[in-house]
């Protein structure tokens, strides 16, 4: 009995010790970000994007922008997410027009 007890302690405290040892998944932000894509003036939505992802949105978006996510959404002039901020929009704040290439969201 003491060895089966033993052993299973032992389990118990390997799987809490993973348990804290292992960082949490990637949190999502909760919503959508509306923007537009020339020429055309196509809107396109991201939904629940991903905290700390670039987003590069194709061809250059311009235009209205909403950011209806609860996360901070940084606007970026390169496809990269590196190089000059274009804009920052807090959650649910929206623009009537902004361009810019990339997007990341953070808290």
């Amino acid at each position: 009995m003491t060895g089966r007890t033993g052993r299973a302690l032992a389990v118990l405290g390997a799987v809490a010790a993973l348990g804290v040892t292992f960082p949490q998944g990637a949190h999502a932000a909760t919503g959508n970000f509306v923007y537009h894509t020339q020429p055309g003036n196509v809107t396109r939505t991201l939904v629940d994007p991903m905290d700390g992802d670039c987003y590069p949105v194709g061809r250059q978006a311009q235009g209205q922008v909403a950011n209806n996510t609860d996360r901070r959404a940084v606007l970026y002039a390169d496809k990269n997410c590196r190089l000059v901020v274009a804009e920052e929009l807090e959650p649910g704040q929206w623009t009537s027009h902004s361009e810019f290439m990339s997007v990341r969201f953070g808290s």
